[in-house]
């Protein structure tokens, strides 16, 4: 099973840390694994760095977006994708999304894709199995000299 958390990124982090996506990889593994005045630290850190998920407006993207999709279903506050061999799981929470996924990679990507294209610095994160990265990577400005 894959399990990611999706966070919303400042634009002014986002874009400064654009190519060093570790740094934050490293900054929220540091936190699941750290304790007492460690733990709260580096959460004040996150706090400053991460955007709140727009609870309603999230959840009706999706809703509107999974009606397309065979074998999705609402209930609560979880959107859940269901096939034969595969799921996944989003949960909407206030500072982040937790992404639970088992099977082949299709139904992870179904969320990946609909978030990419409806939002903002989104960072996904799999500290279990290392994996991070940019929904929607930033484009860089090319200046001509």
């Amino acid at each position: 099973m894959r399990s990611y958390q999706i966070y919303w990124i400042e634009e002014s982090f986002a874009n400064h840390y654009y190519g060093r996506e570790r740094m934050f990889f490293g900054l929220f593994s540091e936190w699941e694994v750290s304790t007492g005045e460690m733990k709260e630290i580096i959460a004040k850190q996150v706090e400053f760095i991460t955007k709140p998920i727009p609870y309603l407006p999230t959840q009706r993207l999706l809703q509107h977006e999974l009606v397309k999709v065979e074998g999705s279903k609402w209930i609560d506050t979880t959107a859940r994708i269901e096939r034969e061999d595969s799921g996944a799981a989003l949960l909407l929470n206030e500072k982040s999304m937790s992404l639970e996924a088992w099977g082949p990679q299709d139904c992870e990507y179904l969320f990946f894709e609909i978030l990419r294209r409806n939002m903002g610095q989104l960072l996904a994160i799999d500290i279990k199995n290392e994996r991070y990265g940019w929904l929607k990577p930033i484009k860089q400005r090319k200046f001509i000299y």
